[in-house]
Order: structure tokens, then C-alpha cells, then sequence
């Protein structure tokens, strides 16, 4: 292939880093109910991959202290010990190249341009958004939103996806804020929804409880940014979109547990939870009781 012409490595493609790389990844999200939002997670021997050309905005964590190097749009990084924690931010259209000497785990976390910009759009002054790549920096919020979205990929996706659209909505403003090419202020947000976009909001959320709820649909009933929906929205309920819905479906499982016909099971899919025991856990977390117990009690 001519230099000119790099691999295009696209997250949003299955095991989309076996095209560089020796194995396959540990853990990904490819498959995942996830809008706009790819991860995986590798452990791989010793290897250099091939120059790259990156479709998304991409973040790469090292979860173990090995010794690499990168080239970054043609800027070489010589090898140097890195630790738990180390990470590099690169633009979507960056040019990249790595290479490790030894066996290492990281993990990689791709936003989409697209959701990126849908995202943030309305909490900028500017339509001008470019993010600034760098190299091996640290950055704990980044690495404690990547540990949650590890974590919610070991539990094989427990939680809401509105709780993975809230992580992709954290992440996406702070890349904005923190490693964009322009320091933008937010626009200061007063009050709330307006009563009937609120309205809305609630009446639709409660019709569909039985499903998954996506914090881009639910921005788009009132014509919105997630973001910026996202803020308004807590502004008016005090509660943020994916504590809301987990809220509305444990009111819900208490109306049901009413009718003793209906086996624990089955309400638990009725308001959305496709685990019965994550089900539980969370009735149980805010009621102070298991489901089976509250019956028992009513």
C-alpha cells in the first residue's frame, strides 16, 4: 500500500484493530446498543502496527507499564517507559504508528465526528470544533470515565444505555474544554426546560420504559443537544436523564408487584431491565428492599 494511502482504521467495523494488530480485543462494545460511542480492550504481545489513518476522535489508555513509541502525524515519539494510566488523545484524520517491546493492555475509546459535534454543539459559541491530538499525558477524568465504561463491559452491559450515553456526553465535553484547538466558555444555561418540552420528555419516557432509552432520542423529542438537553433537564427534575429513567422504572416495578399474576421476572422486563438479578439489585438499592420482599410486605 502507498505511504500516501494509510489503512483506515474504522472502530465502528467488528475487531476493527486486528487490522493492526496480532490479536483480537478482550472486551468490546461492537455489538452494544452504543450510539456514536466504540470500545475495546487489548491485551497484545510485542508488535508494530502499520501507519494508520484514524476515522474517529480516539483515545488510547495503557492499563499496564510497558515501553512504546508513536508517530503522530508524522512527529516521532521515541520508546520510553509508560505506566497505568498514560494516554494518548488523537483527532479523527490522525496519521498513527505504535510500537511496543513488550506485552502490554490498553484500552481504546472512539468517538464518532459526527455524535462528537451533535453533542457538544450547543454548548459552544463557534461551529469550529477541532481537537488538538496529544501524547502520553494523564488525565483522571478520562481514565476514570474508561475504567466505568471497562466495567460496564465486564458486566456485560447491566446498566442503562442512557448511563453509557451520560459517560460519551462527560467525555465529549471535556476533550472539548480540555484539547481543543479553542478554549470555548459554555453558554450559561438558566432554568429549565420549558414546561411542555418537559412534558414531552417525561410522557415519553414513561411509554417506553419497557426499552432501552437513548439520550440522543431523548434530546431530539425537543431539539436539543444531548448536552445541553442533558443540563436543562436536570435543571428542571434534579435528577440527571439516566437517574430519572431508573427512577420511573422502579415506580413502575412497585405498581406491578401489586398485581400478584405477574412473576418478578416478567415486571422486570416490562420496565426495561433485561437482567433479572441487575434488576433486583437496583429495586433493592432504592427501596431499601428486594422486589420479592416489598410484595411480601404490601
Amino acid at each position: 500500500m502507498s505511504p500516501n494511502k494509510p489503512l483506515v482504521l474504522d472502530f465502528a467495523q467488528t475487531d476493527a484493530m486486528k487490522l493492526i494488530l496480532p490479536n483480537t480485543s478482550i472486551l468490546s462494545s461492537h455489538g452494544k446498543n452504543w450510539e456514536g460511542l466504540h470500545v475495546e480492550y487489548h491485551r497484545q504481545p510485542p508488535n508494530e502496527s502499520p501507519e494508520h489513518y484514524l476515522q474517529q476522535h480516539s483515545i488510547g489508555i495503557i492499563f499496564s507499564s510497558a515501553i512504546g513509541g508513536v508517530v503522530m502525524n508524522g512527529k516521532h515519539y521515541g520508546s520510553e517507559p509508560c505506566q497505568s494510566g498514560d494516554m494518548s488523545i488523537m483527532a479523527a484524520g490522525t496519521d498513527f504508528q505504535s510500537h511496543a517491546v513488550e506485552e502490554h493492555e490498553f484500552m481504546a475509546i472512539a468517538l464518532e465526528p459526527t455524535d462528537f459535534d451533535n453533542t457538544v454543539g450547543e454548548s459552544i459559541n463557534s461551529n469550529l470544533i477541532e481537537i488538538i491530538s496529544h501524547w502520553k499525558i494523564r488525565d483522571p477524568l478520562i481514565f476514570g470515565i474508561a475504567w466505568a465504561l471497562k466495567t460496564e463491559l465486564e458486566s456485560g452491559g447491566l446498566n442503562d444505555t442512557l448511563y453509557v450515553d451520560a459517560l460519551k456526553n462527560a467525555l465529549s465535553v471535556h476533550l472539548l474544554h480540555c484539547y481543543g484547538a479553542q478554549k470555548q466558555k459554555l453558554r450559561d444555561i438558566e432554568g429549565g426546560l420549558d414546561c411542555y418540552k418537559l412534558q414531552r420528555v417525561i410522557n415519553y419516557i414513561n411509554d417506553y420504559l419497557n426499552r432501552d432509552l437513548h439520550l440522543t432520542e431523548l434530546a431530539k423529542l425537543v431539539q436539543m443537544s444531548p448536552y445541553y438537553f442533558s443540563r436543562l433537564f436536570k435543571q428542571s427534575t434534579g435528577s440527571a436523564p439516566h437517574n430519572y429513567v431508573t427512577q420511573c422504572r422502579i415506580k413502575k416495578a412497585k405498581q406491578l408487584l401489586k398485581i400478584p399474576e405477574l412473576s418478578i421476572a416478567y415486571i422486570s422486563q416490562e420496565v426495561g431491565f433485561s437482567d433479572h438479578s441487575h434488576f433486583s439489585k437496583t429495586f433493592c438499592k432504592i427501596v431499601g428492599v428486594t422486589p420479592k420482599k416489598y410484595r411480601e410486605l404490601l
